[in-house]
């Protein structure tokens, strides 16, 4: 599962300023070595804290108090957001002053793709009842001049080809950042429900996706794309208007790019109905 850190109030710092002296002892100490040539090792002052690396000591276990929450290894007290939920370890960060760090597992997201021209890939993943997550737009500038040769042309052959090779480096960054936030199901547009021509080139960029995503076990759900991009992602009017670009809804005031909106749409539908 997923997991994410969460910066806790301290209420009590327990053994936390010793360690934090001894840590900046320790780095002048080493200066003071690299200015002579040499490079020893270091001291072993926190070798009875818990682990350590990076100006980080932790993970830690936490002993958890409802509103509250002990580190009993370093007597630290710090509280906690309880709309988080319950915490599963600390994290002391040192890099820029004394820092704790809670780790709360995070639902796994549920995630909606746009596929486009100006945005080949508009990807928006949704946790806890539709609350948005994370956000990705992927494109590619020349993918426009190509899909309009692509459309221009009577057969279309050659610039489906292209369509395809250009599309291998924006779904390799796709892939990579839906394998990152490990979704629990992916819903794309079904794009086979359009016959027009822009819609063939779409479908091309789409089954490569489709394949990269199927060959590391992701689960991929094709849902009807129709109007998705009218519907405000925010209040649900199902009449907004698309301006170029920009998605605007009468109803609420709501404005957003089209494809976030359209995409967005599309992960709350997979939600309720996947």
């Amino acid at each position: 599962m997923p997991q994410e850190l969460v910066e806790a109030k301290i209420l009590d710092y327990g053994k936390l300023s010793q360690i934090y002296s001894d840590i900046l002892y320790q780095e002048k100490y080493r200066q003071a070595l690299r200015k002579l040539g040499s490079d020893a090792p270091p001291s072993n002052l926190l070798k009875n804290v818990g682990p350590f690396s990076n100006m980080r000591l932790g993970p830690l276990d936490i002993v958890d108090c409802g509103d509250i929450v002990k580190i009993p290894k370093i007597n630290v007290l710090v509280k906690v957001d309880e709309k988080k939920g319950k915490p599963l370890y600390a994290i002391v960060d040192f890099s820029n002053g004394i820092k704790v760090y809670l780790g709360f597992e995070i639902e796994q997201p549920i995630v909606g793709i746009d596929i486009g021209i100006r945005h080949l890939f508009t990807i928006v993943a949704i946790i806890d009842s539709g609350k948005l997550y994370k956000v990705k737009f992927i494109g590619d500038k020349k993918m426009v001049d190509v899909f309009s040769k692509f459309l221009g042309d009577s057969q279309g052959l050659i610039y489906i080809n292209k369509i395809k090779e250009r599309s291998k480096k924006p779904v390799t960054e796709a892939v990579e950042f839906l394998e990152e936030i490990k979704p629990r199901i992916i819903a794309i547009e079904d794009l086979r429900l359009y016959d027009e021509k822009v819609g063939k080139g779409l479908r091309a960029i789409q089954e490569i996706l489709e394949q990269e995503l199927f060959k590391r076990g992701m689960k991929v759900r094709r849902l009807d794309p129709r109007n998705t991009s009218k519907i405000c992602s925010r209040c649900g009017y199902k009449k907004g208007e698309v301006l170029g670009s920009i998605f605007v809804c009468p109803s609420c005031g709501y404005k957003a790019d089209r494809d976030f909106n359209a995409a967005y749409n599309i992960a709350l539908k997979c939600y309720y109905t996947c």
